[in-house]
This record gives C-alpha cells, sequence and structure tokens, in this order.
C-alpha cells in the first residue's frame, strides 16, 4: 500500500484501471488507506461507470457508480418500484380515450375535457374543455405543443403552460374523414403529422393550419413519427423523415432540406426500401426509436433494425407474445407484456445491448392507455428520483376500500432508503 502511496496519480489510474468495477469496490473495503486511494481516482470509476453502461456527466463518479450498481441489483430483484392506485370519483375509466405524461403530470383525455393530475401526490392539477370528443393525445418532444386528434377527424393543438399547468389554443386543422388515431408535433420543423382510421397520413404546417401533403396508407394508421434531418434518430444528414405504421407495416418516407422553408420540400416526399411486416395483433404503438434503429414486436420477439441500412442489428425472445413498447434509451428498453386468457401483466425491462431480462415486476391488467413516465434512466439506470413516474394505466373494476371501481395505477420508484 505504501508502495501505492508514493506513485504519482497517472501509474495509481494506470493500475486500477485494469480491475472491474465490482473489484475496485471490494479493494475500497480493505482498509481507510486503500479506500482513500482508490476512492479518488475519477477517471478509473469513470471508465467504470462507461463499460457498464452508466455513463452520464457528472463530478464523483464513484458515488455514480456505486448509486447505478444499487439500482440495477433493485431492478434484477423486482424491488425498485412502488405501486399506488387513485380513484376519480368524477368519470369511469370507461370514458378514457388517452393518457400522455408531460412535465410530471398525467393527462387524460375523457369525452371533450382534458384532466390533469400531478404524480407525487395525485392532486388535480387543471381541467380543460375541448372542441370535439378525443380519440388521442400527444406532447410535442419540447413538452411546451400538447396535439389532440379527435373522433370526427378534425385535430386541435394547444400551448402548454408548465407554470400555471394550463392549455390555450393555437389551431384547428380539418381534413381527416374518421378518426385520428395518432399525432406527432415538431415546432423545430413547424410541422404536425397525423394518422386516421380513413387510412390516410397528412402533413401539416404546425402554425397555419394549411395541409402540405396526403399519403395514403394500406390499413388505418396506428403510429407517426417525424424526424427531422441530421437528428440522432434520422437516418439522413440532409433529408427530413417520417415514420408511419398502419395496421400490418411500418413504412419510411423522407423528403429533402430546402434553405429558407423550416419543413423542407414536402412536394418531393418519397417512401424508402424500409417497409417492415409486423404483427396486426400488436398494440397501436408498433415501434420505437434509439439512434438510428427501430425497434418493434413480431412473433412475440424484439427486433432492432437499422435504419440507414435496413440490417436486422438484434433480436430478442420476451416471455409473452403480446408486448407494448413503452419507451426506450440507449441501454434499456421498457415494455409491458401480458396474457390476455389468463388476465396475467407484467412491466420488464431488457437490456438493448444483450437482449438479456433485467427484471420483470407484476402490475393489474391494465390492456388499454398504459404510458411512461420519467425516461432518462433507461440511458444507463441514472437520473432516477424516488416517487416519479415509471408508467401508468387505467384499470376496470378494481377493488378499491371494498368496493369495485375504476382506478389509475401508477408504478413510481421506491425511495433510496427502502
Amino acid at each position: 500500500m505504501k508502495m501505492l502511496e508514493a506513485l504519482p496519480i497517472e501509474l495509481q489510474e494506470k493500475i486500477c484501471s485494469f480491475l472491474d468495477g465490482a473489484t475496485l469496490l471490494r479493494a475500497t473495503c480493505v482498509s481507510t488507506q486503500w479506500n482513500r486511494i482508490i476512492s479518488g481516482l475519477q477517471m478509473v470509476w469513470r471508465q467504470a461507470s462507461l463499460r457498464e453502461g452508466f455513463g452520464t456527466p457528472v463530478k464523483d463518479w464513484k458515488l455514480h457508480y456505486v448509486t447505478c450498481v444499487r439500482l440495477l441489483q433493485r431492478l434484477k430483484k423486482g424491488k425498485a418500484f412502488q405501486h399506488r392506485h387513485f380513484a376519480p370519483k368524477c368519470f369511469q375509466c370507461s370514458d378514457v380515450r388517452d393518457v400522455v405524461f408531460w412535465n410530471g403530470c398525467i393527462l387524460a383525455g375523457i369525452k371533450k375535457c382534458i384532466r390533469v393530475w400531478r404524480v407525487e401526490d395525485l392532486k388535480p392539477a387543471a381541467v380543460f374543455d375541448v372542441p370535439y370528443e378525443i380519440f388521442c393525445l400527444s406532447v410535442s418532444f419540447n413538452n411546451h405543443v400538447l396535439g389532440v386528434g379527435h373522433y370526427d377527424g378534425a385535430i386541435t393543438t394547444w400551448l402548454l403552460d408548465e407554470v400555471e399547468v394550463r392549455a390555450s389554443l393555437l389551431q384547428c386543422y380539418v381534413g381527416h374523414r374518421d378518426n385520428v388515431v395518432c399525432l406527432c408535433v415538431a415546432p423545430e420543423l413547424n410541422l404536425m403529422c397525423s394518422g386516421s382510421r380513413d387510412r390516410t397520413i397528412k402533413l401539416w404546417c404546425l402554425g397555419s393550419g394549411q395541409l402540405l401533403e396526403t399519403l395514403t396508407a394500406s390499413g388505418w394508421v396506428s403510429q407517426v413519427t417525424l424526424l427531422p434531418a441530421g437528428s440522432h434518430n434520422s437516418p439522413y444528414e440532409l433529408r427530413n423523415s417520417l415514420l408511419a405504421a398502419d395496421q400490418s407495416s411500418i413504412r419510411l418516407y423522407s423528403w429533402p432540406v430546402q434553405h429558407g422553408s423550416a419543413y423542407g420540400d414536402i412536394d418531393t416526399i418519397e417512401a424508402s426500401d424500409l417497409s417492415i411486416a409486423v404483427d396486426k395483433e400488436v398494440s397501436l404503438r408498433k415501434f420505437l426509436l434509439q439512434e438510428k434503429h427501430i425497434m418493434y414486436v413480431q412473433d412475440g420477439m424484439i427486433v432492432v433494425l437499422d435504419l440507414v441500412s435496413c440490417a436486422q442489428i438484434k433480436c430478442f425472445r420476451t416471455e409473452y407474445r403480446d408486448v407494448v413498447l413503452l419507451a426506450s434509451g440507449a441501454r434499456y428498453v421498457l415494455v409491458t407484456m401480458w396474457e390476455s386468457c389468463l388476465k396475467n401483466s407484467k412491466l420488464a425491462v431488457f437490456n438493448i445491448a444483450d437482449g438479456e431480462l433485467v427484471g420483470t415486476y407484476p402490475m393489474p391488467f391494465c390492456r388499454e392507455y398504459v404510458v411512461a413516465g420519467d425516461v432518462e434512466w433507461l440511458n444507463g439506470v441514472s437520473g432516477q428520483r424516488p416517487n416519479c413516474l415509471v408508467a401508468a394505466g387505467w384499470m376496470m373494476g378494481v377493488l378499491h376500500m371494498d368496493q369495485l371501481t375504476d382506478v389509475l395505477h401508477l408504478i413510481t420508484w421506491l425511495p433510496d432508503h427502502l
């Protein structure tokens, strides 16, 4: 130990860099001196964190490594989450049309109004009315604009105020002939994309409400996502892109960026060679995106495909055939799995790198309207905070306070000391 103390810090780091994180932790327990020296080697702990996929710029890399290891162990043991029920009195679960998570709040579309609850205390935060019956909700990437798809084919957009938790009407869009099933709002492109049961995909100017382009799908459209040129998910540097899923397939469309136009030359939009066949039985949420990769479910397996080369990167099997992809990060993907015949439902976390199941966590059977909460931790099990939302879903006919009722079920992180 005296020899190690006498060495310059560069050599101390070089020697300890050959050890993995678990060995380093055991070494810190040998003596006070070992703990002082090894704990102070920030570059060594940074390397250990990056090897395990815990990489986030922090000041204390050893504390970061220990925190992430502890959390990963709790995830594997199924002891990282807690469950809470909330039974609203003013409506029935069957009235709920869609649910989204925004700024620490749950937003639920219920007939012709949107109700907002804070996750931390489940207290009502706001209620605001919309002009038509709601079919779907979508919050923009910057969390400032809410898109509302309606039963009659209309769309409305609303500016969200984080301070006062309220919404102001921005624009109304009319063009679909049937229910608006999905939306993607992209203020950075001044664009909005919508999909409908009328088997069309429409691109709109977000600010003016002008219809820019209509594409035809082979079935009613269940999911749309806009990819700005040069974004970390976009397969192209100089082309804007659109991913759209109908009942049985996923297609990629693109169009060139145009100087002086926020949304580019949409008149030249064209379909790429990427066309993915997916199960019709899979839920409306057909795919997720992560770093130029698309993730989708086929025959009970999660498939990861490269958007640039169209080559399959990896494929891993899940426990059940019925799987919904909730959210993904650089390291992990969060999904729900269930068996409808047994009313058996689970929340699961998979490691994207090797397809290994990190852990599963029982949850009440909620087939519809399951939404992910804070997802920063999926980049490397860091960034989670006690009582923050992991996932939420509506359930019908649950025994609550000795009577059957409809409840909002929330899964949140346990406090660290429990």
